[in-house]
């Protein structure tokens, strides 16, 4: 004997729905498991900081006007030609070898005037602090007292990753700077 069996189109469509709405929630908390993962590797202390960038001669921070255009505290550099001294830390517990690091100045405005410089910091103990110097940088314009834009500079300090010598991520910090040769710098500062 056999028996027929009726399937209600009714119960096949509700429980259709249920399926496809239990896939899109699982599909939405997997998707809001991989966001939370990606920002809190986002939000995670450098395993290199940068903790301060000096340039010498020093900047002076001053309102400058060009025509009609005013900044409001613009770094601004008196000189040329600057050092500029960087200071990191490895904020590890493990120590760092041939850590290459990256200094890029850039026109604003204008990326065909840019110049990088490459270098190594051979060796950051775990904690431990270090002064990386790029020297002798040339300005690539200068405001000259005239023109908002064409002194304007961004600067960018890189440290690239090196896997084998246990630099895992990038770190990256920029800043932008006015070359005026025309300010005049503090009694006291020496200008190149």
């Amino acid at each position: 004997m056999t028996k027929i069996v009726a399937l209600n189109r009714k119960y096949i469509v509700m429980a259709t729905c249920v399926f496809v709405i239990c896939l899109i929630g699982i599909a939405g908390y997997s998707l809001w498991q991989n966001k939370q993962a990606s920002v809190s590797k986002v939000n995670a202390a450098p395993e290199i900081q940068m903790l301060g960038v000096a340039v010498e001669p020093a900047s002076i921070i001053k309102d400058l006007t060009y025509g009609n255009v005013t900044l409001k505290g613009a770094q601004v550099i008196t000189s040329k030609t600057f050092d500029l001294i960087v200071t990191v830390q490895n904020t590890t517990a493990k120590k760092m070898t041939n850590i290459p690091v990256e200094l890029q100045v850039s026109l604003a405005g204008d990326e065909t005037k840019k110049v990088t410089s490459p270098g190594t910091l051979p060796s950051l103990d775990p904690g431990a602090t270090a002064r990386i110097a790029f020297r002798q940088i040339k300005c690539l314009g200068d405001a000259m007292g005239k023109s908002a834009t064409a002194g304007q500079h961004i600067m960018t300090v890189r440290i690239k990753p090196n896997p084998v010598g246990g630099v895992d991520q990038a770190t990256e910090a920029s800043f932008r700077f006015v070359v005026d040769s025309t300010v005049k710098a503090p009694a006291g500062a020496s200008k190149r």
